[in-house]
């Protein structure tokens, strides 16, 4: 491979770059916006959910176990209702989420060992629902406890990696690996295609340039650009949403560096098949953008789904730079230490260069 040739295209394709501010400047806004968006927008957690109580029982532990509630950073009591047909209409007609029945008699009934409480949830959606049960079964029996109303027996729980049990600090490390996808595949998905809307492959048939080096010069100002926006991601993970990062910034900075070569290739492929821009830019962001958002383990637990999709998952390559992401960022973890992952990224890099090379040769694209 002649590295000036090399040399020369990826000059010409950094002074493309320059002179098109609006792509220079998506390609580094892009990732922040997403960075944002993802990371503000989704949470596994419930924070000030909006709750009914009704209070049939009017004694001092009763008022303590609603007050436990208000009190709770987790719930908002937006009301006391005065009767169960009132409660019931609010949670039909989406004024609150949840409502909380405290019967006649209760604190009575514990002491006999046979009370009860309701907890009526909307279950339109049922992962906030199952959300809500289990937020308020940890507040009721540890407001119990407190109260001295149960035989003194608890389990301590303890989380590891993630003391504050923010979804947030899950979630950004994943994060990073949808906006690298995304930018990846989106950048190197445009310009080989622009080079054949334009026709310039046939001048450059004229010249002695080989595919190798084309490509490798037309996606390596990409890779650079890649990597300051990795840069910049992670840094806003640190500083803005506090999420530790306990490994070592050079093994972040490696599994990345092999994941945006895979991405990109992604993107290549996509190019020289697609053969014009419009087409190339959609194809890449169904076959990046949906994959890592939902077969990649970043919000949906792998585990949980259909024997299917789970085999599909491992064609998905941001499913192995998630879990190198998380281990890296909150386990503190060396990627050689979960090798497999590196591995399985190195494979699917060494299938893509395969496929470009024979899509580019079947095309005719260059010697």
């Amino acid at each position: 491979m002649n590295l000036q040739h090399v040399r020369a295209i990826a000059r010409k394709e950094w002074w493309h770059l320059f002179r098109d501010a609006r792509s220079l400047a998506l390609l580094i806004l892009m990732p922040s916006m997403l960075l944002f968006l993802f990371g503000y927008a989704i949470r596994l957690d419930i924070v000030e959910a909006p709750i009914g109580i009704l209070q049939e029982s009017h004694d001092a532990q009763s008022r303590e176990l609603a007050a436990a509630f208000d009190a709770s950073r987790a719930f908002d009591v937006v009301r006391y209702y005065p009767s169960r047909q009132s409660l019931g209409d609010a949670i039909v007609q989406g004024d609150i989420w949840a409502g909380l029945v405290i019967p006649h008699d209760f604190i009575r009934d514990i002491k006999r060992g046979k009370a009860s409480l309701q907890f009526i949830v909307d279950g339109v959606d049922a992962n906030t629902a199952r959300l809500l049960l289990n937020y308020s079964q940890a507040l009721i029996s540890d407001h119990l406890l407190q109260q001295g109303l149960r035989p003194p027996i608890r389990i301590e729980d303890r989380l590891w990696f993630n003391e504050a049990k923010q979804s947030r600090i899950a979630i950004v490390p994943g994060v990073i690996a949808i906006v690298m996808a995304v930018i990846g595949a989106l950048m190197t998905s445009l310009t080989i295609a622009r080079e054949i809307e334009q026709g310039n492959l046939v001048m450059l048939r004229t010249t002695p340039l080989t595919r190798g080096e084309f490509l490798v010069g037309k996606m390596t100002p990409y890779f650079f650009i890649g990597l300051a926006d990795l840069a910049v991601a992670a840094s806003a993970a640190v500083l803005i949403f506090d999420v530790p990062l306990r490994g070592s910034v050079f093994g972040l900075s490696l599994v990345s560096a092999l994941f945006l070569l895979v991405v990109m290739l992604q993107g290549a492929v996509v190019s020289i098949s697609a053969g014009n821009q419009l087409l190339a830019s959609q194809i890449a962001m169904v076959s990046t953008f949906l994959p890592a958002f939902l077969l990649s383990g970043f919000v949906f637990a792998i585990e949980n789904m259909p024997k299917v999709l789970q085999y599909v998952t491992y064609i998905v390559p941001a499913r192995y730079y998630v879990s190198l992401s998380k281990v890296i960022f909150l386990k503190g973890i060396s990627p050689f230490v979960v090798w497999t992952e590196v591995i399985a990224l190195l494979v699917i890099l060494l299938l893509l260069i395969g496929i470009t090379f024979a899509r580019a040769r079947k095309l005719g694209l260059l010697s």
